[in-house]
């Protein structure tokens, strides 16, 4: 007879703590808590989240492996830093992965989902004008892509795009500005009308010319930032 370890049942009772730690601490990089570059000690999480090491540890790995934070010495993880190749990376997979998930929503999404994602287009399109609609447009965008990832047929594709796009959040909040969300809503309304087409060639054509302009705004936020400060004399 073949004997084998028992199962460790403190890592499962520990599972759903870990899984809250993690979501919290990837919250709150993607909505600027921890900025690009920040320094996070396990210490200092566990004593901010009220929570013992273990949990933040496993966490930290998790985040490690998402590529939201990279592994330093001494227990310590530093959110990683916007930089034109991580751009140029992210985005290149983002162009792998998600025209290919729209040509198949294409034949797959239902019609009252469509119909939603257009209700919701129409009003934004209503209200450009007034102060929230940047907020509501990025909810769209989170939304929008949600959806055609969802629909797209294929697991392991929606959970890859998901982890792309969760990078986009973090470190590309710069292009949210009112223009480029315009931009990207212009965009958004032409895969839509691929989509509702059934025309998967046209969605696969449209989500590239979108995610391709979306791309060269993250560059351009990132030259300037990296372009030097001038010094008055």
């Amino acid at each position: 007879m073949i004997h084998t370890k028992n199962l460790r049942l403190d890592r499962v009772t520990r599972a759903p703590l870990a899984d809250a730690v993690y979501e919290t601490i990837m919250d709150a990089i993607l909505g600027g808590h921890y900025c690009g570059g920040m320094e996070l000690t396990e210490v200092g999480l566990a004593a901010e989240l009220g929570v013992s090491r273990t949990p933040v540890h496993e966490a930290l790995k998790r985040l490690a492996v998402e590529g939201l934070v990279e592994p330093m010495t001494n227990r310590q993880s530093r959110v990683v830093r916007l930089t034109e190749q991580r751009v140029r990376e992210i985005y290149e997979m983002r162009l792998l992965l998600e025209p290919a998930a729209a040509e198949r929503a294409a034949e797959r999404l239902d019609p009252a989902q469509l119909e939603a994602l257009r209700e919701t287009a129409r009003g934004l399109a209503a209200a450009t004008s007034r102060p929230n609609w940047a907020i509501h447009a990025i909810e769209f965008d989170i939304r929008f892509h949600d959806t055609i990832a969802a629909a797209c047929g294929n697991e392991r594709l929606r959970a890859d795009i998901i982890k792309y796009r969760r990078l986009v959040r973090a470190f590309c909040r710069a292009t949210g500005s009112a223009e480029n969300l315009r931009q990207a809503f212009a965009e958004h309304l032409e895969i839509l009308q691929a989509l509702e087409k059934s025309d998967g060639v046209a969605a696969h054509w449209a989500m590239t010319n979108h995610i391709e302009a979306r791309m060269q705004a993250a560059l351009e936020e990132v030259a300037l930032q990296e372009a030097p400060t001038a010094v008055e004399s």
